[in-house]
């Protein structure tokens, strides 16, 4: 029945660039892309734990009162757009969990860029000190490979604020 339809919208055609480039401390941070401007980006070297809720556990949460604070990640499996998913992210040490909707799921190379609004207000500025030291923790890696392993983390975690907090997405 369906074999002489053509496909009609091919998502590869829209390519998602950088967001942010941790490999390359002399570029600046861009955080805007075609789809996902306004979005954290979660950097792929950090990994991120989804958990796709059941249909008894959405009935508990109230999705209408999302927040605006949009955060993106990397996945390999296709979540479908407005389901309610569960991320933890494994921050020193510390495992932080965020609920989230999905509004956003881009094909890309890698498997899917995932774009999700946040359930908790209380939970939007907490997202963003951790995407920050994400950020910053991969800044200190690239550049000790690159300079050398004795370089002061402090002098390195105040040389990634003052040249990329001010262009980290607010929200």
């Amino acid at each position: 029945m369906f074999h002489k339809t053509e496909k009609t919208y091919n998502s590869k055609k829209h390519q998602i660039r950088a967001v942010f480039s941790p490999e390359l401390p002399d570029i600046p941070a861009i955080f805007e892309n075609d789809y996902l401007g306004g979005f954290i980006k979660h950097p792929e070297r950090f990994p991120v734990n989804v958990k796709r809720l059941n249909f008894w556990e959405r009935l508990k949460i109230d999705d209408t009162n999302h927040t605006d604070i949009g955060f993106s990640f990397t996945s390999k499996q296709r979540q479908k757009p407005g389901n309610i998913i569960e991320i933890s992210i494994l921050s020193n040490n510390e495992i932080n969990i965020f609920l989230g909707k999905v509004v956003l799921v881009i094909e890309n190379n890698e498997g899917y860029e995932i774009g999700i609004l946040l359930l908790n207000e209380e939970d939007g500025p907490r997202l963003r000190i951790i995407e920050q030291v994400c950020h910053i923790e991969l800044y200190l890696s690239d550049k000790r490979y690159k300079e050398g392993p004795f370089l002061s983390k402090e002098r390195l975690t105040k040389e990634w604020i003052n040249r990329f907090a001010s262009g980290f997405p607010v929200r």
